[in-house]
């Protein structure tokens, strides 16, 4: 029986093969192998018949060894590792691709229905012609690639592996060499093949499948090579991407000698093609002879691109996210977001981000002051910027100055909290004293020194202009930028609100503990500070009726499969009653508009009204500008990484300025929204809640606290405050020294005898 079968397989077309090429082999040589092949077949198939096809056939459980349950799950949820894409919203309002991010392979997810028929047919005619048909293996193929294990008598293209056990080494990268890796292969191929249909799974390997250049997945190859979507692939590009699946390397069509390999392998699918019935002659003559044209003009080499600014803050964000949603560290989360698949619809205004990046590489204009670094290198200026909407959306963001060449560096904007200087008096002060009924816009307020301010005999805080001005409005103070108004009022509003206030309800995370004194929270002086997107997101509120909003880079992230990860709430937090945000919003339009304004330097940016207040930290190391328009709120940060005086009082504002003033070029003219709790009385506008106030305007006439009452322990409880005047705060104990610089610039004041302020000495 034996040697009929071996007389059989000797005139079979196998042998014929074999002969005709040539080659000269010994036949008892031929006969042994044989013998050895067809052993080693009774005792595989003995195997299958005795142990694996009965627990088959009786029972579908999952088998841990082969862990069919996790294959068919990761390939139904598609939980591979696959590309990210950010997504943004295009002038008409609807979603394009921006920008895709990948870790060591670069996938994306594509629909069989969006592909053409004979892209999965040319995989199938190359790869597995009775796919259809089998069960996940091809017992005729697999025989056929053992003998030729044993007897290499054929060196034919076409291997063992039908299309379902492909998808399976995609999916578990378990590529041992070994005899057991084959029977875990057919195993679970097996087991596979009875939960998932034939779409599933020519989909999910067509999705996974590796073609070259770190590219997995005929969406990414069709880009790659093409540059276009799947949808658009011809016939000879379907084949041509199913000739490199063999071996990625040799048929690479980018390269040389990879086009005439790939060439003749599209050729070799055609012809599998057309033999399969499908494909017509028509068809098969005309991509036969056509000539492959390649475009990566749009080359996905995303590994060797540098991120823009706003992408490496959506990437942070993401991973913070990730890491809190899934209590895991920010490495694990970081894996999770490059190999996800996810699709992320970003708050990016491109044509934003791009006026903002064009300002920030012009280094000549905006920032030709250099210091001298601790190193001895003389470094220009540094900056950052963040641009949001009144629903807590970034739609640019800036965090240094110059070309940008890494990704995921240091990020000023998001990143680096500096002192803000008098930016912080209307959220840290005024804003509360509002709320608490404390003052109205006309209050009477007193500019005068406080007894003890920077410790026993010595007080203050000084005011960079050099003198005291008694009573005045507190509108005119607040465009002043006076600093003994809102250190007495803090006093009167509580130290520990203010704090909770700011960490609690606008988002400082920045704060600390220590910070819970007058000079810190009245003044910026604080140990850390804010960085532009805080305090762009705590600003917002004067312009959207006193609601919070935490900043975010994105709308919604979802999953490849289309379930939701994250959907950002729009509804926000309500800080302060909209009253109080529209009477804050009037009050820091004087800033810009008023008599002595600190803001008049951006008020020609646009026919629409704006709000603003200015910051400079002690000795000039940190220029502030945070305002907002009826659309927008902008903050810019302006100063170096290390303590050096910034020379040029008006940078900041001029970046503002000049970033939003391309921003509104062409929008329509809008207001800000007023509560209808406010009342307007000639210029000044009013809570209808101070009704009895509006007539007089005349609360806190003397000083909310006397200047006695100002002791020098409600400022030592932090660890130090000071001035610019004076380097450091004297506690009583005189043992605390400054870290906490207040903002009081005297180095830059003018004399006694100034009436109105110049740009550069602001605090």
């Amino acid at each position: 029986m034996l040697k009929k079968y071996l007389i059989n397989i000797r005139n079979s077309d196998i042998i014929g093969v074999y002969v005709l090429k040539g080659r000269k082999r010994n036949m008892e040589k031929v006969f042994k192998k044989l013998t050895v092949f067809l052993s080693g077949l009774l005792i595989v198939t003995t195997v299958f018949l005795i142990f694996v096809i009965p627990t088959y056939i009786k029972s579908e459980r999952k088998i841990d060894f082969f862990s069919s349950g996790s294959i068919v799950s990761s390939i139904k949820n598609m939980e591979l590792n696959m590309t990210s894409v950010i997504y943004v919203k295009n002038k008409k309002g609807n979603w394009e691709e921006y920008q895709r991010l990948h870790g060591s392979e670069n996938r994306i997810w594509a629909s069989i229905d969006k592909m053409p028929k004979y892209l999965g047919e040319a995989f199938i005619a190359i790869e597995d012609e009775r796919f259809y048909e089998n069960r996940g293996v091809d017992w005729k193929r697999t025989a056929g690639a053992v003998a030729n294990r044993f007897l290499k008598f054929n060196s034919t293209e076409f291997g063992g592996s039908t299309i379902t056990q492909q998808l399976i080494k995609n999916v578990t990268n378990d590529r041992d060499k070994d005899a057991m890796r084959k029977f875990r292969e057919i195993v679970r191929a097996l087991l596979i093949s009875k939960k998932l249909t034939k779409t599933e799974i020519l989909e999910a390997y067509l999705n996974t499948i590796s073609l070259g250049n770190g590219i997995c997945g005929v969406q990414v190859a069709a880009n790659y090579y093409f540059n276009k979507d799947v949808s658009q692939l011809t016939l000879t590009e379907s084949a041509a991407l199913a000739a490199i699946t063999n071996n990625p390397s040799k048929y690479n069509p980018m390269t040389e000698k990879g086009a005439e390999e790939n060439k003749k392998r599209r050729r070799l699918v055609l012809d599998k093609m057309l033999e399969l019935k499908k494909i017509s002659y028509e068809e098969y003559d005309a991509a036969y002879n056509e000539e492959l044209k390649l475009d990566n003009s749009q080359e996905d080499d995303y590994e060797a691109e540098i991120n823009s600014w706003f992408v490496d803050a959506l990437i942070e964000q993401v991973i913070e996210d990730l890491a809190e949603k899934y209590k895991c560290d920010t490495k694990v989360a970081s894996t999770m977001f490059y190999n996800g698949g996810f699709k992320i619809y970003s708050t990016v205004n491109p044509d934003i981000q791009a006026q903002m990046e064009k300002v920030y590489l012009d280094i000549k204009t905006y920032f030709p002051q250099t210091a001298v670094n601790p190193r001895g290198e003389k470094v220009n200026a540094q900056s950052a910027m963040t641009v949001m909407d009144y629903s807590g959306h970034i739609m640019g963001i800036v965090g240094g100055a110059g070309e940008k060449t890494t990704n995921r560096g240091l990020n000023r904007a998001t990143k680096s909290p500096r002192q803000p200087g008098s930016t912080m008096k209307p959220i840290g002060v005024y804003a509360l004293a509002v709320e608490k009924d404390i003052v109205n816009y006309n209050s009477k307020v007193l500019d005068q020194p406080i007894k003890d301010y920077y410790g026993k005999g010595k007080s203050g805080p000084k005011e960079w202009y050099g003198y005291y001005k008694g009573t005045v409005s507190l509108n005119y103070a607040i465009r002043k930028s006076m600093n003994t108004v809102p250190v007495r009022l803090l006093q009167e509003v509580g130290i520990e609100d203010s704090y909770n206030f700011l960490v609690n309800k606008l988002g400082c995370k920045h704060l600390v503990t220590s910070d819970k004194n007058l000079a810190a929270l009245a003044l910026g002086g604080t140990n850390y500070g804010l960085t532009a997107t805080e305090s762009c997101a705590a600003y917002a509120i004067f312009g959207n009726q006193g609601v919070y909003h935490k900043p975010t880079t994105y709308y919604k992230i979802e999953k490849a499969n289309g379930e939701v990860v994250f959907d950002y709430d729009e509804t926000g937090t309500q800080a302060i009653s909209p009253a109080t945000a529209t009477v804050m919003n009037h009050l820091l339009q004087e800033v810009v508009y008023g008599s002595e304004g600190t803001g008049r330097g951006i008020s020609g940016y646009n026919s629409m009204r704006a709000y603003a207040k200015t910051g400079t930290s002690s000795e000039s190391y940190d220029l502030w500008m945070v305002a907002g328009t009826p659309y927008y709120v902008g903050s810019v940060w302006y100063g170096f990484d290390f303590q050096s005086k910034v020379s040029n009082g008006a940078a900041a504002a001029k970046i503002w300025k000049d970033v939003m003033t391309e921003v509104h070029k062409n929008l329509e003219k809008k207001e800000f929204t007023d509560s209808d709790d406010v009342v307007k009385k000639g210029s000044a506008y009013f809570k209808k809640t101070d009704k009895d106030k509006q007539a007089s305007s005349a609360v806190s006439s003397k000083p909310s606290v006397s200047s006695s009452e100002v002791s020098s322990s409600a400022l030592t409880s932090s660890s130090a405050v000071s001035s610019a005047e004076a380097s450091s705060v004297a506690s009583s104990s005189e043992s605390q020294t400054s870290s906490a610089v207040s903002s009081a610039e005297s180095s830059a004041s003018s004399s006694g005898t100034q009436t109105s302020e110049p740009q550069s000495t602001e605090e």
